[in-house]
């Protein structure tokens, strides 16, 4: 069995996020990977938001969604 790292920056997932919206990146961080590699900035900010202790998922998803659209801007 191999182990799969994925490498994801932010242009991907700007690009993922205009082609398939948040539920993409939702699939791209978290299906499919045993390890992410990401670049610093809006990628790993994502990493960040995700482990926040206390914050619903609906809650993340939504930062995050806020995040990339003012990152698009």
């Amino acid at each position: 069995m191999g182990f799969h790292r994925r490498h994801i920056n932010n242009d991907q997932v700007i690009a993922i996020y205009r082609k398939d919206g948040i539920d993409g990146v939702k699939g791209w961080y978290t299906k499919g990977a045993d390890s992410l590699v990401t670049e610093s900035g809006l990628a790993s900010l994502i990493i960040d938001i995700l482990d926040i202790v206390g914050m619903s998922d609906n809650d993340k998803w939504d930062k995050i969604s806020e995040e990339i659209d003012n990152e698009i801007i």
